[in-house]
């Protein structure tokens, strides 16, 4: 049963430096955490973690619902060379960023704003615009971004349409352009030529009109002269006009044959999802975030926590084993007369495993009884609301339903406990039978289990560890061994009150009860030292609510053949 059962008597040194150094190595030993200590943390705090689940769900349920949701329509244009902006005919590549800027400008979001009869600011209308563009393509993936899906994609169509408008204007401008200059030239120059047509003509009937007349060959040779220089002209005019004819054609056809310089590849649909993730998707998040932030809330804390959770723990701390476990109750054995399990009628579960938890601390006992001749046992814990009352008396119940007289000593005279677990008075009592002048027998109480008595602790005294310590006590101990088999004594915790301390010499040994959820390990090297500065001697430890069968998810404990029977049978 005992793992470490050191002795005050074999120690060469004080005992909590040995027990400290001993559970400080152990626990170093053990500091890389396993799947299982994963496990047994979310088991032994899966309130907190589903606290921390719940507290994530709400949080984004929070966030899913106060969030005004956006949406985001987008549209590409590509683009194709234009000679605008060139300073020849040529056709050249659009410059991207150029574009860019020029689809994100005030001139396009008027139009816009125009086209669709908004009432926002044009640079407003800008902030939820977006253009991008990949540096080695043509195109221009232009979004917009609104509360609003239809609108989302009307703007942004609108944007794009505008745009391609503009730059086709643009291409279809300097066109338009160049060959109203051309033509102005070319319709000067004709007009010009047509001039010197006439005067050619009219210089030509005149040389003929001289042509039989002798006495006129002066005149007809100066005719002759400006006709050659009319010619010479009309000749410079006509190579003047060749090139601005050839140019303007060139011009036609190329306004004729041009690809349109920008155009709308995709029109943008009403987007039929928000931006973002949806409101299932935050709370699904929101659930995952907050059950992983519990899980590592609660191993953190577990690491942290140096509380005596199992029988290794309190083995070290205390330098003795561990008699026995107790499970926790359920939730309506807590209190009261209910907390009496092994009167119980109960079939659960949880109220079967605590009675058989109890036989076993008995078998534990018996032995300890027959061994070392041990038949009174004094209870204690190291501080209040750990159990120790209810266990005391589960102890004594368990004790007598084995066959064994058994009497139960209610010795917290300061918060007595087991009179209101039997229902029984409390006028009258150990206090009273230990303050009176002559040596007077204590009232024993018979509370219907066979075998088994009681003796109240009585009206609380100004002295209680001082009564406990005497020496009418210690004769009243050895009177109730010699008519019982077993003397079970419940005193106060031994770090609240002198009581335990005092009333240890009277007894066989003492027991410790220590509660898996309370107890730190320097709390019961505290008390072990306290114990043994006393001369007490230590029998051992009772773990309380212990949960370690608990500690997996997969455990199958349940559908154990004989506890499944057990649920029949009542002792």
């Amino acid at each position: 049963m005992g793992l470490l059962l050191v002795q005050r008597s074999t120690l060469s040194f004080p005992f909590e430096v040995f027990a400290a150094v001993m559970y400080e190595a152990t626990s170093q030993a053990n500091e890389t955490p396993g799947l299982e200590d994963y496990l047994k943390a979310i088991q032994a705090r899966k309130w907190l973690v589903i606290a921390f689940t719940i507290a994530g769900l709400i949080l984004a349920t929070l966030l899913a619902t106060s969030r005004t949701e956006t949406y985001d329509a987008d549209a590409v244009v590509v683009l194709r060379p234009t000679p605008y902006g060139s300073n020849t005919a040529s056709k050249i590549q659009p410059n991207l960023e150029t574009e860019r800027q020029e689809l994100r400008s005030i001139k396009i979001a008027d139009a816009v704003r125009s086209e669709l009869g908004l009432s926002v600011d044009s640079r407003d209308l800008l902030k939820e615009l977006r253009v991008q563009f990949e540096p080695q393509g043509q195109a221009l993936e232009v979004t917009f971004t609104d509360t609003d899906a239809d609108r989302a994609a009307d703007v942004v169509n609108s944007f794009v349409k505008n745009y391609e408008e503009d730059r086709i204007a643009n291409a279809t401008g300097y066109y338009e352009g160049n060959l109203s200059d051309l033509t102005e030239q070319i319709d000067a120059l004709e007009a010009e030529r047509e001039v010197i047509d006439a005067e050619f003509a009219r210089v030509t009937r005149e040389i003929q009109d001289t042509f039989n007349s002798t006495d006129r060959g002066d005149e007809r040779a100066s005719y002759q002269a400006q006709q050659q220089s009319l010619n010479q002209q009309r000749t410079a005019l006509l190579n003047e006009l060749r090139p601005l004819k050839t140019q303007r054609g060139v011009l036609v056809r190329d306004r004729n044959s041009l690809a349109p310089p920008a155009e709308v590849l995709r029109t943008a649909a009403v987007p039929d999802s928000a931006n973002g993730l949806g409101n299932g998707m935050i709370q699904l998040a929101g659930l995952i975030a907050g059950l992983l932030m519990g899980i590592a809330a609660a191993f953190v804390l577990d690491r942290l926590d140096n509380t005596a959770r199992e029988e290794s723990d309190v083995e070290l701390a205390m330098g003795s084993s561990v008699l026995g476990t107790v499970p926790p109750f359920g939730f309506s054995n807590r209190t009261g007369a209910s907390a009496l399990v092994m009167l119980s009628s109960s079939k659960s579960t949880s109220v079967q495993r605590a009675r058989e938890s109890f036989r076993r601390l008995r078998t534990s006992l018996q032995y300890l009884a027959t061994t070392d001749n041990i038949h009174s046992l004094l209870i204690t814990s190291a501080q209040p609301a750990e159990g120790k009352s209810v266990a005391s008396t589960n102890l004594a119940i368990a004790l007598a339903q084995g066959g064994s007289p058994t009497v139960l000593v209610s010795a917290d005279m300061r918060r007595p406990s087991i009179e209101k677990l039997f229902g029984i008075s409390n006028s009258e009592g150990l206090s009273t039978a230990l303050q009176a002048r002559e040596v007077t027998p204590p009232p024993i109480v018979s509370v219907g289990v066979d075998n088994l008595a009681v003796i109240p602790a009585g009206p609380t005294p100004a002295n209680p560890g001082e009564l406990l310590g005497s020496a009418r006590f210690r004769d009243l101990i050895r009177r109730l061994e010699a008519t019982y088999e077993y003397v079970v004594v419940d005193t106060p915790p031994v770090l609240s009150a002198a009581d335990s301390i005092a009333a240890s010499a009277s007894v066989g040994g003492c027991i410790v009860l220590v509660d898996s959820r309370r107890t730190d390990t320097t709390t019961l090297l505290q008390v072990r030292s306290d114990l043994d500065r006393a001369g007490a001697k230590v029998l051992g430890a009772i773990l309380n609510r212990d949960r370690s069968r608990n500690a997996g998810f997969f455990s199958r404990r349940d559908r154990y053949a004989y506890e499944r029977a057990s649920k029949n049978l009542v002792s």
